[in-house]
């Protein structure tokens, strides 16, 4: 009886599992916009914020096509968006363009999550993804 039990258990857990999903996000495309918005979630600390002026000077250089907004890990609302996002580790940064995390660009997929490649730490490694990357998927969208 109690094998039943426990067989019964876990075809209910993986049968869970599968109806969820892996979590992982398919790659987005990206399409022609007029505007984009960037939402960035992020820890608001050393060694983060010198990878964020990098990533401001390049949003900046789109002006109002771009809508940014930022969601400081540590702070209520911060909070909530990870939540929302489904960000549950302690990632010093999450970029989602156009609420999408990961896109494929010329069939490589490329997800902006972690620091830049050649900007983690000893403790956080580099994520796939370059500060180049951000500006080719905002040109794509903007049609440039």
């Amino acid at each position: 009886m109690k094998k039943m039990i426990w067989a019964l258990l876990m075809i209910g857990t993986i049968l869970t599992l599968t109806a969820c999903g892996s979590g992982t996000p398919k790659p987005v495309v990206p399409v022609p916009s007029e505007t984009v918005t960037v939402d960035i979630v992020y820890l608001n600390h050393p060694p983060v914020l010198p990878i964020l002026e990098e990533i401001d000077a390049t949003l900046k250089s789109y002006g109002e096509r771009v809508k940014v907004s930022r969601y400081d890990f540590d702070t209520t609302e911060g909070a909530a968006f990870a939540q929302k996002v489904g960000i549950t580790g302690h990632d010093p940064l999450a970029i989602f363009v156009n609420g999408s995390q990961s896109f494929d660009l010329d069939g490589r997929t490329v997800t902006f999550n972690s620091f830049p490649q050649g900007g983690g730490t000893g403790m956080v490694p580099d994520g796939a993804w370059t500060v180049a990357d951000l500006a080719t998927v905002l040109k794509k969208i903007l049609g440039q």
